[in-house]
């Protein structure tokens, strides 16, 4: 089956999710509360640089890394068509350093990229991102949660799709079906939850602070939840 990041699962996946502007609005609500002067933001995860290309609008100097060459090659077309000055490569966290590619003073990583990461690997994975940040810098991430009670079935909201979860609350191990009912297209994820302490733990070995929470991204309410399918997170180095 096709992936869902690539090729013509990109294109359904994005229909889905960002077919009425999504993108801009959350790169808006993140320019809510990062307003700092410098302007170097890494997308770690950005798949065909919708979210890139928006803040590359508003003048700031991005780079975008994806592991899926396809979602790359679209998102460098779109930036061609677009004439911004972003900057996209391939690249797979887990497995590659991000040293050889600067430091940066906003870091993000949205859409649950995180929670693809085997959990033994994500400590190793936070340190790399830890070593890319300025002195000042900041992270913005979510993850999927593993908090009771677990949603096992998540009904359409502002999207056509159905998603069927299982969780082993030991490990956090889930299994994730998505399915998208307009075209009838489905895909399965073996995916982590994490709880809030565990994130929390994560965070500080890798040498991160000053840790909030917040099911909105735009932080308008800090450190509290309910019942969340996954929470945004940001620190600082």
């Amino acid at each position: 089956m096709t992936g869902l990041y690539r090729d013509s699962g990109l294109e359904i996946y994005e229909k889905s999710h960002y077919s009425h502007g999504e993108h801009i609005s959350e790169v808006e609500e993140i320019l809510t509360w990062y307003k700092s002067g410098k302007k170097r933001i890494l997308d770690i995860g950005c798949s065909g640089g919708l979210h890139v290309i928006e803040f590359a609008k508003k003048g700031f100097s991005i780079t975008g890394l994806d592991i899926e060459p396809s979602a790359i090659e679209i998102a460098k077309k779109r930036n061609a068509n677009n004439k911004q000055k972003a900057n996209f490569m391939i690249l797979d966290i887990e497995k590659d350093e991000l040293l050889g590619i600067g430091t940066y003073n906003f870091v993000y990583s949205i859409g649950n990229v995180l929670s693809h990461i085997r959990k033994d690997n994500l400590i190793k994975v936070l340190c790399k991102i830890r070593e890319c940040l300025d002195e000042d810098g900041v992270f913005l991430f979510d993850v999927l949660i593993n908090e009771r009670p677990f949603q096992e079935e998540i009904l359409p909201g502002n999207n056509d799709i159905i998603w069927k979860r299982k969780i082993n609350e030991k490990t956090g191990r889930i299994n994730m079906d998505g399915i998208f009912l307009e075209s009838g297209f489905k895909q399965h994820f073996d995916v982590w939850g994490y709880t809030i302490e565990e994130i929390r733990g994560l965070l500080r070995t890798a040498g991160l602070r000053e840790i909030e929470f917040s099911e909105k991204l735009n932080f308008s309410e800090k450190n509290k939840a309910k019942n969340p399918v996954s929470l945004y997170f940001r620190a600082k180095r």
